[in-house]
């Protein structure tokens, strides 16, 4: 028979095993909330992730739309050209006064140009990330006007010169959603700062909206520290925009260029058979570099085998729309001396009335673009005498 002491010995024991298994049991409860609280976060974290996606993708079409739209529109002369940023902040960090509808500026930088995405230019409702902050835009150098008055030069071989994490001519624009404000701290690629933001904001600063790049070297990045970085980044290659902008030439071509074609050589002058049904194509220029040569003239030393391939020949020799010779230069398709008399044509003089002819008889003498002719006529002076 157990004693009073043994008995309180065993309710002392009782009392603390109640006291580990509430322990437990608090431990595992805890555990249970912390871990759903986790997966709740981890679900609005993905939910933000994917509205975001489909708003960067939203805009992603949208901006290839545009380059399209342009590049196949008469009178375009720079196809391919990207639009410049809405609020636009150049490498010095620098921004424009515009926000939304793009207003072209004469002084657009050489270097990559950030901004907003400028939604109403490409049609768009005002694009949002999850986060109530619009869109942020970067376009390469080599696909926007550089001045109001230049020209691009884009081709199928012609690169985008954005880094991005590390990868040399990787996009040749980026449209970015750049998430709350936070305090970036310093880390690999990033400096430190604290976003601050305000709507509108007279002096906008790219860096409190972008983490991690570097407009002076074209370097931007797509993924960093969590402590430094929250943007999310969708790139467009040259090869997403590329096969767009050579649809939009082909059309261009089909409209433009087929039907000057077909009228260089289409009257029985050239030909008995010859005629605006049964035209006469010249040759093709043949393949070269055009920054090499300039020669855009046809020839056929284009032909091989029955087929004539190679540059479209473009060869002019005045300034278009007027009788000026033009000046040739480096990779133009200008020749003055590209229409000229080869040789000297025979003279046919027909005298219709008034003076005799009298002599030296007629003479010519040929020139590049000219034939010159000079004629002694005799005329009757006072008194009845002629010269």
């Amino acid at each position: 028979m157990a004693g009073p002491k043994r008995l309180g010995v065993r309710q002392l024991q009782r009392g603390a095993a109640l006291l580990v298994l509430l322990a437990v049991l608090v431990l595992g409860a805890s555990w249970f909330l912390v871990s759903r609280l986790d997966a709740i976060a981890g679900a609005f974290t993905a939910i933000d992730r994917n509205r975001n996606a489909r708003v960067l993708s939203q805009a992603k079409q949208a901006l290839i739309g545009y380059v399209a739209m342009n590049a196949a529109q008469s009178g375009e002369n720079n196809p391919g050209r990207f639009s410049l940023p809405g609020r636009r902040c150049s490498c010095r960090h620098q921004h424009g006064r515009h926000l939304g509808a793009l207003r072209r500026s004469a002084n657009a930088p050489t270097c990559a140009t950030v901004g907003r995405l400028p939604w109403r230019t490409l049609g768009l409702d005002k694009l949002v990330d999850s986060s109530a902050e619009p869109l942020w835009y970067v376009v390469s150098p080599g696909w926007q006007l550089v001045t109001s008055t230049t020209t691009l030069t884009i081709n199928s071989n012609t690169i985008g010169q954005l880094n991005v994490d590390g990868q040399a001519n990787a996009a040749v624009a980026l449209i970015i959603a750049p998430g709350a404000a936070m305090n970036v701290a310093a880390s690999a690629g990033c400096t430190a700062r604290n976003q601050a933001r305000s709507a509108p904001a007279p002096t906008i600063d790219a860096r409190d909206y972008i983490e991690c790049f570097n407009t002076g070297t074209w370097t931007f990045a797509t993924t960093g520290p969590t402590t430094s970085f929250n943007d999310q980044v969708v790139r467009i290659t040259v090869a997403d925009v590329m096969p767009a902008i050579e649809a939009a030439i082909a059309s261009r071509v089909e409209r433009e260029i087929a039907p000057l074609l077909r009228g260089v050589y289409a009257t029985s002058s050239w030909g008995a058979n010859v005629s605006a049904g049964n035209p006469v194509y010249p040759f093709a220029a043949p393949f070269a570099d055009p920054s090499l040569t300039a020669s855009y003239q046809g020839s056929s030393a284009s032909c091989a085998g029955g087929v004539c391939k190679g540059l479209l020949p473009v060869m002019f020799s005045n300034v278009p729309g007027t009788s000026t010779p033009c000046t040739p230069s480096a990779g133009s398709p200008c020749d003055p001396t590209f229409v000229r008399w080869v040789s000297l044509p025979a003279p046919v003089f027909t005298r219709t009335g008034g003076a005799a002819l009298g002599s030296p008889p007629p003479s010519c003498s040929v020139l590049a673009a000219s034939v010159d002719c000079s004629v002694t006529a005799n005329v009757p002076l006072l008194g009845g005498a002629r010269r």
